[in-house]
């Protein structure tokens, strides 16, 4: 028997891709359930469940030397896990990750909340005049998991596409979150390069960029980062519900 969540759900959370993202999503959930609901009872709080699984090979280094198939079935082995114990629905907490659920069922992709889509359906509600500049890995960037969606024609012009040396300078600041601990220094290299670029905000195309998310809201203050795992905490009941 599964025992759902206070509102009829529960959400599956893939993470330890990095493992200090996926815990702040997990925080982040429950504290946007808290301030929306207006209780501090845990018995209103949702139910999670996180499998964090540091172990998961890197996954610009699997993209690079063409190790799907190899990471597709630990994708596919710690989804099934989760979906046994009974979430209804699975962030996947890694962006480039969602280049490799291509290789999965259609029963599985279903289940999964797709953050690239999330994103997507952001986008879609900005003017047509702002752009925001995306933050990605060198995975991400080199599968293209972005610019390959149906969608994306629609919508490219709203998102700027960092330069070489830009890109470089991301994906090293995206794997500095996942050991230093944010401060203004790192956010001020972040927010730079979007000014740089004539951007309004950052699109968080890596979960990593959630630890900025997550500053910014504590000091509210800050440019706009259009972040799927902050989408996911304001609608989790709808998207349980999906």
């Amino acid at each position: 028997m599964t025992i759902t969540g206070s509102d009829g759900g529960v959400l599956g959370i893939l993470g330890g891709m990095g493992p200090f993202a996926s815990a702040g999503f997990l925080r982040t959930v429950y504290e946007v359930a808290a301030e929306r609901s207006g209780s501090f009872a845990e018995q209103d709080l949702p139910r999670c469940l996180l499998d964090s699984d540091p172990a998961f090979p890197d996954r610009t280094e699997a993209i690079r030397a063409g190790r799907e198939a190899e990471f597709a079935e630990r994708l596919r082995l710690r989804l099934g896990g989760l979906l046994d114990l009974g979430a209804t629905r699975v962030v996947v907490a890694c962006v480039t990750a969602h280049h490799f659920l291509d290789l999965l069922g259609p029963a599985e992709r279903a289940r999964v909340i797709s953050l690239v889509d999330l994103v997507l359906d952001d986008l879609a509600t900005v003017g047509p005049d702002e752009r925001y500049l995306l933050v990605a890995t060198h995975g991400t960037r080199d599968a293209r998991v972005f610019e390959r969606t149906p969608r994306w024609p629609d919508l490219a012009q709203r998102v700027v596409l960092p330069d070489p040396q830009a890109q470089d300078r991301l994906h090293g600041l995206l794997y500095r979150l996942k050991w230093e601990p944010v401060g203004a220094e790192l956010v001020d290299e972040f927010l730079e390069l979007a000014e740089r670029n004539g951007c309004r905000g950052l699109i968080a195309g890596c979960t990593e960029v959630h630890l900025l998310t997550r500053w910014l809201r504590e000091r509210g203050d800050g440019p706009r980062i259009i972040d799927p795992l902050l989408t996911v905490a304001a609608h989790l009941k709808t998207l349980l519900a999906g």
